[in-house]
């Protein structure tokens, strides 16, 4: 039989084994935990830059006879007219304008008139910036720029139309560009 301080001993050893293992499981789930938690975080937010919007209002190239066209190129006088500004942010130092519509399908230089009118003509837009620069249908590369102009401040534009065939038919000559802002 064993002696009570033998006994006590065992006991002790048993439970401090009990212990060492417990708390060696503990670590062990413990570390487990750690290890097996990810986390995502979510990002949210926007990055944004200054702006600039225009206004146009229609521009009346008016009325032409026929006895005015006379070849492919054959142009009617200029007539004058604006973008205006209606404002730009601060941060912007340079304002470029493409001009995006249908090309003639006989002068891809110039726009087309809508169908179901005139025949034989397109529009010619022309920028009046320091270059003068004619406007060519949908074009990337050749851009008018400005300067930003405060609010009411106007970038001076000219159109025309340009005879595209041997005759020109009458009727409505129509058309509809679209204005493109880039600026930096």
């Amino acid at each position: 039989m064993r002696s009570t301080s033998e006994s006590r001993m065992s006991w002790q050893r048993r439970h401090k084994a009990m212990a060492i293992c417990l708390v060696g499981g503990w670590l062990m789930l413990a570390e487990g935990i750690v290890m097996a938690q990810d986390a995502n975080i979510e990002v949210t937010g926007s990055i944004s830059g200054g702006s600039c919007a225009i206004s146009t209002d229609p521009v009346n190239l008016g009325a032409h006879n026929l006895g005015e066209f006379n070849t492919p190129g054959a142009p009617t006088q200029w007539v004058n007219f604006a973008i205006t500004s209606q404002g730009c942010a601060a941060d912007i130092v340079t304002l470029h304008m493409g001009f995006d519509g249908t090309a003639d399908t006989d002068n891809a230089n110039v726009f087309a008139v809508a169908p179901g009118g005139a025949t034989g003509l397109g529009i010619q837009l022309q920028g009046l910036d320091a270059a003068n620069t004619i406007v060519i249908p949908n074009s990337t590369a050749q851009l008018i720029t400005w300067t930003p102009e405060a609010i009411g401040g106007t970038y001076p534009m000219r159109a025309r139309y340009m005879q595209t065939k041997a005759a020109v038919t009458p009727g409505p000559a129509n058309g509809t560009v679209t204005v493109m802002l880039s600026y930096n």
